[in-house]
């Protein structure tokens, strides 16, 4: 099945056919940021909406149960971009755009929006508003 063929298939979920849709995503409501920033500066940027773009990385071995932000592996989709990887990204499986998501191949170039935090010494993370796919 042709990359253009999944986004035209998984489209009526991205547009909320269901009348579920999220509120449309605003790029510039998020910071572009690099991960290397969002590591070394992340005490300031924690609860920051950010946009992250790399090659999408299908699930990471890495990926953790966060008790603090209520987040259980089984409930998210977790994924990372590019190399390196210090940020781990997580999408809740009940997202209309969750299905896009798994659709994907790695190398996929993706931006990714949503809300920066940590856990501990070095477990970076974003529970993502959405995604945009680039051609």
């Amino acid at each position: 099945m042709g990359k253009r063929f999944r986004i035209w298939l998984a489209l009526p979920l991205l547009l909320g056919t269901l009348g579920n849709a999220p509120a449309p995503l605003n790029p510039e409501e998020y910071q572009r940021i690099s991960q290397c920033v969002l590591a070394r500066e992340r005490a300031g940027l924690a609860g920051q909406k950010v946009q992250l773009t790399g090659s999408y990385l299908e699930g990471s071995p890495f990926c953790h149960v966060i008790r603090k932000a209520g987040i259980h592996t089984r409930d998210y989709e977790c994924f990372a971009l590019g190399k390196p990887c210090i940020v781990r990204l997580y999408l809740h499986k009940d997202h209309p755009q969750a299905v896009l998501l798994r659709s994907l191949q790695n190398g996929v170039k993706v931006t990714a929006y949503g809300v920066f935090d940590f856990e501990g010494s070095d477990y970076n993370y974003v529970i993502l508003d959405g995604i945009a796919l680039h051609q």
